[in-house]
């Protein structure tokens, strides 16, 4: 745009009144307004788009006590955030020629074919248990959150994303320092959130919450990958202490064994790359810095530090016996609900599974049902076998494994490190966790209410990358012949 202003200006003082002169200037005037508008119109639609994202989730996870609960619904149990939803959908599918490329993407064929699986089943769940296609489709608004990937698609192409982060951050920021408040406290400071009292051993009592921290392990670990990818800043540590700390006091140790899992698969892919293990050291050391500033914020900022270390050390030691004899809340949990669900699967459909069925739509009606209602909430593969059938589960095992190749051979090519491949990363690291350090209970990334929560995200990233580097490829090929 700069050279086009240039240009225009050179025109202009070499010789203004010469014809040819004129319509040279006359033309390269016109083709700089048009393209400001283009740019202005194209920026304006990505913005509201990210907007429109933003407020879904927002409304979703309950605006942060700012508006009450009732003034979300709309028609029964529809809320704003649905309306969203399937406006934003609507709107992606209709504007798919702007992501193109995208949508007919080869690796974007299995995850496609998935949601029309979905579909598939939601019709054959209709007719079977006769119940109101209408209602149950708005009902079953969980599922349809897969969907997101149209949108998430659109804005990346509209350039959008980093405007969505930048209004995600301060969100993030407040529901973080909330969250804080009600894990201390048992207060519910934010909105829409369990807060449970639980005994560990050694009679102490914590406070657990679920819910509420609004993207802070994204941004914690954004933080960690510029670290580890790019340069160290100290500054920062402020920010990762306010992003980890409530997950530390969420007390959930497949979070911590999850960020720990994620910080290596960086490391590791970082020191790939760059074909450098000396760098190994280094990281090392950062890591220490930032575990020894953790250490020292929680113990000066968090009042009874010393009561919340006890609770965390027993924590971490709870339940050994259960992995090791199968036995106890860990063990019984596994093969209660992992049995109960392969044993329903066995007893329906072997291939379709029991489909969208009223008692995870309405609620159970009997003692057994409550158990399978337990169990699906809880666990991923068993509950997509048992819900989808061989079909599903194959196509969700397909769509794993093949997302895993294909996620390393992308970040192992790729020669810089950008938002987009901060995102790759995460999603690589999530399908290898969920894969062998959480199988026992999750295994797919693809539940009983369709992709997981991030990979909404995650995928549209994927299919980007990956067609972006099809076209470097290409070029350099017409470049070498």
């Amino acid at each position: 745009m700069q050279k086009i202003f240039a240009h225009s200006f050179r025109s202009r003082r070499k010789g203004a009144f010469e014809p040819s002169t004129l319509k040279k200037e006359k033309t390269t005037v016109l083709y700089s307004e048009n393209f400001l508008k283009e740019e202005l119109v194209t920026n304006m639609r990505a913005r509201v788009l990210a907007i429109g994202i933003f407020l879904y989730y927002f409304v979703e996870n309950g605006t942060l006590g700012l508006v009450p609960s009732k003034f979300y619904l709309v028609y029964r149990n529809m809320r704003i955030s649905d309306f969203l939803l399937y406006g934003m959908t609507l709107y992606s599918l209709l504007r798919y020629k702007e992501y193109k490329d995208l949508f007919k993407s080869k690796p974007f064929l299995i995850a496609k074919i998935i949601i029309l699986y979905f579909l598939f089943e939601f019709a054959v769940s209709a007719f079977r248990y006769g119940f109101n296609p209408v209602e149950y489709f708005f009902r079953l608004k969980g599922i349809w959150t897969s969907f997101l990937v149209f949108p998430y698609m659109l804005l990346i192409k509209r350039g959008g994303l980093p405007f969505l982060i930048k209004i995600i951050f301060p969100v993030a920021v407040i529901s973080n320092l909330l969250y804080l408040l009600t894990a201390l406290t048992g207060i519910p400071f934010l909105p829409d959130v369990s807060i449970v009292r639980q005994r560990l051993p050694g009679d102490i009592e914590v406070f657990r919450v679920f819910g509420g921290t609004f993207f802070g392990e994204v941004f914690f670990l954004g933080i960690v990958y510029y670290w580890i990818t790019k340069r160290f800043r100290a500054w920062q540590l402020g920010l990762v202490a306010l992003f980890v700390i409530p997950h530390i006091l969420a007390f959930g140790r497949l979070a911590w064994v999850g960020f720990a899992f994620t910080i290596l698969i960086m490391i590791l892919l970082n020191s790939l790359n760059k074909k450098n293990y000396q760098i190994l050291f280094r990281q090392a050391m950062m890591l220490i810095a930032m575990g020894l500033f953790l250490m020292f914020a929680f113990i000066k900022f968090i009042p009874e530090s010393d009561f919340y270390i006890d609770a965390l050390n027993a924590r971490i030691f709870q339940g050994q016996d259960d992995v090791k004899y199968g036995e106890g809340t860990y063990g019984t949990r596994t093969i209660m609900q992992n049995g109960a669900l392969v044993q329903l699967w066995l007893n329906s459909d072997i291939l379709i599974g029991v489909g969208m069925h009223p008692m995870w739509v309405l609620g159970p009606d009997s003692r057994e049902e409550m158990v399978y209602y337990g169990a699906f909430c809880d666990v991923t593969w068993p509950g997509v076998l048992a819900a989808y059938g061989l079909i599903g589960f194959s196509l969700a095992f397909f769509l794993q494994l093949y997302y895993i190749v294909l996620a390393f051979r992308l970040l192992k090519r790729s020669k810089e490190s950008t938002l987009y491949t901060l995102l790759l990363t995460l999603m690589l690291s999530k399908l290898l966790f969920d894969c062998t350090v959480g199988f026992s209970y999750v295994f797919l990334s693809t539940g009983l209410w369709g992709f997981f929560h991030s990979m909404n995200l995650y995928i549209p990233i994927f299919i980007y990358l990956y067609e972006k580097d099809k076209q470097d490829r290409a070029n350099l090929e017409a470049i070498q012949h």
